[in-house]
């Protein structure tokens, strides 16, 4: 059962989001909770501030710079006072720390500390980014080691899982995680596997093997299995017509071209998804 949660917040609308699933699962799991909020350091050494120190002179640039940094950290501050808010009202261990750097790479270092990883689906710039998916979370996602979860603009408690399964490793992991989630959130757990063409007996299969792994940890649970080819909306699809509040699934591992791209599948359901999507490696 996961005991330490790290949330990225922001103070955006998607991130009080995420803030608001953090505290609720920490409630839930009785973990320990971490809320990071990153300054991030190219605001202060972008184009911005290279067109305002050729506009205004080097000198003055000086006192400029100073005083938008401390801008920065009092947003900060007042983002993290609300965070510890919010845990104490909710009566959860919290913590709201403030770090400077690159969002990313800061979250990716914190998350040593946690065994999930908490990110709204898009960020302050959610108007500028429309559809797709905000570029911290999505740099998070393809580069962390652990369980990331990436929620949606509006929270819904969880009372029913999808589970993606597909009988390959990282889905064998997130089903794990699934069966552990639904057992401590009392949920009920839906185990969906999606046959390509041709490939439906060895689907039912798997699919079986899924309701074997849930039968073993008493965990109640369903198992459906889609031909709907295209794999990516049939998650969706499926979760949305069994009313799942959360999906659990596979995400790509480290090599060298799975660091660049997540995959179709993947990229689909986090982009498009209107609860959370957990992906597990």
């Amino acid at each position: 059962m996961m005991k330490s949660i790290l949330v990225c917040t922001d103070g955006s609308r998607h991130g009080d989001v995420a803030c608001e699933y953090a505290v609720y699962l920490t409630r839930r799991l009785q973990a320990q909770l971490t809320g990071v909020h990153v300054l991030d350091s190219r605001m202060l050494e972008g184009p911005l501030m290279a067109d305002i120190s050729g506009w205004i002179g080097a000198q003055p640039y000086g006192s400029q710079l100073q005083q938008f940094r401390e801008m920065l950290e009092q947003k900060g501050n007042a983002i993290i006072e609300a965070f510890n808010d919010r845990c104490a009202k909710a009566g959860v261990d919290g913590e709201g720390l403030i770090r400077m750097g690159h969002p990313s790479r800061v979250l990716i270092e914190e998350e040593v500390r946690a065994e999930l990883v908490i990110l709204g689906q898009r960020g302050s710039h959610a108007d500028l980014v429309g559809e797709a998916l905000g570029s911290t979370a999505e740099r998070v996602v393809r580069h962390s080691i652990k369980p990331c979860m990436v929620t949606p603009p509006a929270f819904r408690e969880i009372n029913k899982i999808m589970a993606a399964y597909d009988g390959s490793a990282h889905a064998s992991q997130a089903l794990h995680e699934a069966i552990e989630l639904a057992l401590s959130l009392n949920a009920e757990l839906i185990i969906l596997s999606v046959a390509e063409e041709d490939d439906g007996e060895r689907m039912n299969e798997i699919s079986r093997e899924g309701m074997r792994l849930a039968e073993a940890h008493e965990c109640r649970a369903v198992n459906l299995v889609s031909e709907d080819p295209r794999s990516s909306r049939a998650i969706l699809d499926n979760a949305r017509e069994q009313g799942c509040d959360l999906i659990v699934m596979g995400a790509y591992g480290h090599s060298r071209i799975r660091e660049l791209i997540l995959g179709s599948t993947t990229t689909y359901v986090m982009t498009h998804a209107d609860m959370p999507v957990m992906l597990v490696r």
